[in-house]
């Protein structure tokens, strides 16, 4: 037995031991008070050849590879018989060779069709036949998988769209691949071309819904953004009713368009990012900020007296939109596209993801 001082001493001795292991505690960093980190966004690049020195895709990808985890080049076109042909946009052996070579990038090129392809979708047979096209085509040539981008197709058809994706989801995934669907926006967008899109149907097939939230204003209306924030906002949130989270991918652009007013005076001009900030330059006009859009803009006179104006997407304008992406909690974001965009639009996308 331990007599009465010793028993005094041992019991000091503890309570010294508790305390300093208490203060050591609450010093310490614990895990269950360390907040949880949330994903970062997943990015993809859409790629497109580009036709002179301010949109040449190849260029933005040799500097910009580092910061995108997916290359999504518009390549393939679905043809009527079912065949798979290459884009009118053409196909570039050294992206897939500079890719291979970087390979924490995924290739997954875009898979688009013809105005006259909805035979394709509504014959059983020959919508068959593109979907091993395609299935043969992603593994013959090892990419990470594919992106469905048909657009403009009766809302009739979305019955028709649906098999096809359910067909080719189920032979990509025996094959290990990934299948992206490119879609319109729902919120304020005719039915006539986001109709056939059916959300929910779709989302359950795909590993990744991109969602096209751009041309809000376009070559077929007057001048505004291409992408307000709140609409790009309101379509986030419905897609989300029916799409999980962390299946959808915000698209952002980094393009604008170039109107005369009134528009009958002349051709409405779709401009990438770097010939919207020469036309700026060139002709002396001030870039302004919209604060309802979120969205920058400028004026300036022709030389023939016309008055244009100009709406576009820059990196402030990509960086809010980043910043809407986080705070819903989607999966990801998409650039369109590579080649547009200049320097200062990554340094805000960078900072933006970083946050």
């Amino acid at each position: 037995m331990f007599s009465k001082s010793k028993s005094g001493l041992l019991a000091s001795v503890l309570l010294v031991c508790c305390i300093l292991s208490f203060v050591a505690s609450a010093c310490s960093p614990s895990k269950k008070m360390q907040p949880t980190a949330k994903p970062k966004l997943e990015v993809l690049g859409f790629y497109e050849k580009g036709w002179n020195d301010l949109t040449y895709g190849y260029p933005s990808l040799e500097k910009y590879y580092k910061d995108i985890n997916i290359l999504v080049p518009y390549w393939y076109t679905v043809q009527k018989d079912g065949s798979l042909g290459i884009s009118k946009i053409g196909f570039e052996q050294k992206v897939a060779d500079f890719v291979n070579k970087h390979p924490q990038v995924k290739l997954i090129p875009l898979v688009n069709n013809e105005k006259d392809s909805l035979a394709m979708l509504s014959d059983q047979d020959i919508r068959t036949t593109a979907i091993n096209n395609i299935v043969k085509k992603v593994t013959e040539n090892n990419y990470a998988g594919v992106n469905i981008d048909f657009e403009l197709l009766p809302k009739e058809y979305k019955g028709h769209l649906n098999s096809f994706i359910a067909e080719l989801a189920k032979k990509l995934k025996a094959q290990n691949k990934l299948l992206l669907i490119s879609v319109f926006p729902k919120v304020n967008v005719s039915e006539d071309v986001s109709g056939a899109y059916d959300y929910k149907t779709l989302g359950r097939q795909a590993d990744l819904i991109t969602i096209m939230t751009y041309d809000n204003h376009s070559d077929s209306s007057g001048p505004g953004s291409v992408a307000p924030y709140g609409w790009v906002e309101e379509n986030i949130k419905f897609a989300a009713k029916s799409i999980p989270k962390n299946k959808i991918a915000v698209c952002i652009g980094a393009y604008g368009y170039d109107w005369p007013v009134p528009t009958s005076a002349g051709d409405i001009e779709y401009i990438g990012l770097k010939e919207a900030l020469d036309r700026a330059q060139e002709k002396g006009a001030k870039i302004q900020w919209d604060d309802d859009s979120q969205s920058p803009f400028f004026t300036y006179t022709a030389d023939n007296g016309t008055e244009h104006k100009v709406w576009f997407e820059n990196g402030y304008s990509a960086a809010k939109k980043i910043a809407l992406a986080k705070e819903l909690g989607i999966h990801g974001i998409a650039i369109w596209r590579m080649g547009f965009e200049d320097a200062e639009y990554w340094n805000q996308v960078r900072k933006e993801l970083q946050k």
